[in-house]
């Protein structure tokens, strides 16, 4: 078998590296608006806001803004936030901690739904390593349609 040295893992494909620790302290989510057409959305993808908290030592506070079809159900941030990951992005390799929303999305086609405009806020404490950034993905039950986001945290 040949392998090519200069060959890289497909976009979204991450590396799994050794946990990172980290527990959620405080969670809110509210729905901001209803109605709106999916057509004239430029991504789906999820926009997210991490910063290093004020408050405390080794916390971060997210802020994600997310349209999600209407009829989407039983909406979650996943408790488990420690996975960790090798991800390729524009600027080459990264680790990231592994940040999922799941939700039920009954519908076979998604795209031809109105969109609700949802907005999730929480902070988590490290309890382990330190990592550069997070990935932030739905989780839909298809990965066809899984959408994601990788983001820093935000300089001052």
């Amino acid at each position: 078998m040949t392998t090519n040295p200069l060959s890289r893992p497909a976009p979204g494909i991450i590396t799994v590296t050794p946990r990172s620790e980290a527990r959620i302290k405080t969670q809110s989510i509210r729905l901001l608006s209803s109605g709106l057409d999916g057509g004239l959305l430029t991504t789906k993808a999820p926009l997210v806001s991490l910063r290093q908290s004020s408050d405390f030592y080794s916390c971060y506070d997210v802020s994600i803004h997310m349209y999600l079809p209407d009829h989407a159900r039983n909406l979650r941030l996943e408790q488990d936030i420690s996975n960790a990951g090798t991800i390729d992005i524009e600027n080459g390799p990264i680790e990231v901690r592994e940040i999922n929303i799941a939700y039920d999305n009954p519908a076979e086609h998604p795209e031809l739904y109105a969109y609700s405009l949802w907005a999730l806020n929480f902070r988590y404490c490290v309890e382990g390593r330190e990592l550069p950034a997070i990935r932030v993905r739905y989780i839909i039950g298809d990965p066809e349609t899984t959408h994601g986001t990788v983001t820093s945290v935000e300089k001052t």
